[in-house]
């Protein structure tokens, strides 16, 4: 940080960061508060809702599991061969420690964020002065974690055009004062003067929280607020006290940045982004008024079936036919002079129109929201219908699958940012020491240690993925019926396309062929230890030294298959109609899947 800025005129700046978010914060707490409904919050509660339908949490619990519902399988890869040990190990430590963290539930909340603006990830080592450790009980000392930051706490840069160009990042940690007290570095004078919490904070959290109750807690534990920086140009990690509060002439602390060069922060969002603006588009704000559209009209049409009624109209001379009638049965005879004379008539009611623009209603809702109906498996006039919705059902299931790849791309780029980052505090750990294990040829598994003396290589050389679909769980059903096909349709194929390789003198590696059919159609983990047999590999060696053979009268040979037109087992190529309609089925499987826990 240039020694001409002093330390009240950044803080300044940091106050201007929280001034200019005010506005995209105050948006994003509306479309919360559409998103849980006014039964979930503690005050402005009515009998009669006016949200009947919330339209809003169907599509993020729809989209949600279609994104993320597993801890993500990391993929560590380098183009120099004597550190590919080294990156295996790293793998299989990234999958290890993503486990223990539970990084799913941080994922599947971090989305929810990004519905109403975008996410944030923070991701350290819970090492002493690196971390305002308060009310998390699951990271110990030592250990690399990520934690979900939320948009009311985040700073940034006022003036910037982009994240990426940001002069500094960083959030508002609430933490006993005593802490802070008792933590080496820290200008404990001035920490002493940061006054408790006191003033009204306007924070989504407030929606379940009470005044008073707040009140209590915060002064039971002397709480204050503190902002923790990251300045990329200083390389440093800046603590100031909460602009919003008091400002003071000298920071808190000033500590060497320690991590990845790309920062602590990762941001998601799943909206392209905004020329000139850091804000990315909320797609909750894209469905808000249709939202609120649809439940106006649904409103109307309840308010409009309570006050609908049946009178009967009769005139003083039929008094006693009316009578009968009242108290009549079903099937009894009553006999009238004039039957016309005694009269059933209808009052109120919904009107029909409104019917059919609540329909139309949700049905672009669903379209602005990528389909998230049939995604669901739920059959609604926006996804089913006769000729008429046929055309439009078919470009909704396109937005659908379209979509979800692409927010599921963005995901796993933001994810594999992520395992970066614990794969680098991993790497320069000294004292790491991370048992691990590894499956071997056969099914059989073995020890392994991730120690400081294994590592090899410039971390710079290594690439980080995430697996394809591996954040997403299979239906139990799917996954047998995949299974099934794969040994009785693709395994026959792929021998049988070993054996005219070996007839023709070709090379063909049925064993690799099997490994990679099989981790595209997610079954590697069920059928992996099916070819890595060496007592199989030695077989295929010998019959390549064998070279091409007279097939003979009873086996299969090239010249049978080719006047077959294939062999008998093989199965059709689908068509581009199959292929739509089995994406189709397979988003709708996924969305009725089980919601996995809260988050």
């Amino acid at each position: 940080m240039p020694e001409e800025i002093s330390p009240q005129k950044f803080q300044n700046v940091v106050h201007q960061g929280f001034n200019r978010m005010k506005h995209y914060r105050k948006m994003r707490a509306l479309f919360v508060k559409e998103y849980v409904g006014q039964y979930y919050r503690s005050k402005g509660v009515t009998l009669s809702g006016d949200e009947p339908i919330n339209l809003i949490f169907q599509a993020i619990r729809t989209i949600v599991p279609n994104l993320a519902v597993t801890n993500p399988v990391n993929s560590v890869s380098t183009r120099f061969l004597p550190q590919k040990p080294y990156a295996e190990l790293l793998s299989l430590a990234l999958n290890q420690i993503q486990e223990d963290m539970k990084l799913k539930d941080i994922i599947r909340a971090c989305i929810v964020d990004a519905m109403f603006g975008f996410g944030i990830l923070k991701t350290g080592i819970a090492a002493s002065g690196e971390l305002l450790q308060f009310g998390d009980n699951l990271i110990d000392p030592g250990q690399v974690y990520t934690e979900l930051i939320d948009l009311d706490d985040f700073v940034f840069d006022p003036v910037c055009t982009s994240m990426r160009k940001s002069a500094f990042m960083g959030h508002r940690v609430t933490i006993p004062k005593q802490i802070l007290l008792d933590t080496k570095g820290y200008n404990h004078d001035l920490i002493k003067k940061i006054p408790r919490l006191g003033y009204p904070q306007e924070k989504i959290e407030r929606l379940t929280k009470d005044k008073g109750m707040s009140y209590d807690m915060e002064s039971l534990q002397d709480l204050i607020n503190v902002v923790e920086l990251w300045v990329p140009e200083a390389e440093a990690v800046v603590t100031i006290p909460d602009p919003l509060q008091i400002t003071f002439t000298e920071h808190l602390r000033i500590a060497d940045y320690y991590g990845p060069k790309e920062g602590p922060y990762t941001i998601l969002s799943f909206t392209p982004p905004v020329p000139g603006n850091p804000f990315p588009v909320a797609p909750v704000g894209m469905l808000f008024d249709l939202h609120r559209g649809a439940n106006k009209a649904f409103k109307k049409i309840m308010d409009q079936a309570g006050r609908q009624r049946d009178i009967t109209f009769y005139t003083p001379a039929a008094a006693d036919e009316a009578e009968a009638l009242r108290e009549s049965q079903d099937g009894d005879l009553i006999a009238t002079m004039n039957p016309n004379e005694v009269k059933t008539v209808s009052f109120g009611g919904q009107n029909k129109d409104n019917a059919l623009y609540l329909q139309q209603m949700q049905i672009w809702f669903n379209y602005f929201a990528g389909n998230p109906d049939q995604m669901a498996g739920n059959m609604t006039p926006g996804t089913k219908g006769g000729k008429t919705t046929a055309t439009q059902s078919q470009i909704m299931q396109g937005n659908a699958s379209i979509g979800i790849e692409d927010g599921r791309g963005i995901l796993y780029d933001k994810t594999s940012d992520v395992s970066k980052k614990h794969a680098w505090y991993l790497h320069t750990d000294p004292m790491i020491e991370l048992p691990l294990i590894k499956r071997r040829s056969g099914g059989e598994q073995i020890q392994l240690w991730l120690t400081p003396e294994q590592r090899s290589g410039d971390f710079l050389h290594f690439t980080f993925k995430i697996r394809q679909r591996s954040m997403t769980r299979l239906n139990p059903d799917v996954r047998a019926k995949r299974i099934v096909e794969f040994g009785t349709n693709l395994v026959p194929a792929l021998i049988n396309a070993g054996m005219v390789a070996v007839q023709s003198g070709m090379q063909f590696n049925v064993t690799r062929a099997v490994t990679q059919l099989a981790e595209q159609l997610d079954i590697l983990e069920d059928v992996q230890d099916w070819f890595d047999d060496p007592e199989f590999e030695q077989k295929m060696m010998m019959m390549m030294q064998k070279g091409p053979q007279n097939a003979g009268k009873a086996s299969m040979s090239p010249e049978g298959t080719l006047q077959n037109g294939g062999f008998p087992q093989q199965t059709n190529i689908p068509t581009s109609g199959q292929i739509f309609n089995q994406e189709a089925q397979a988003t709708a499987a996924e969305g009725q899947k089980v919601n996995q826990g809260a988050y």
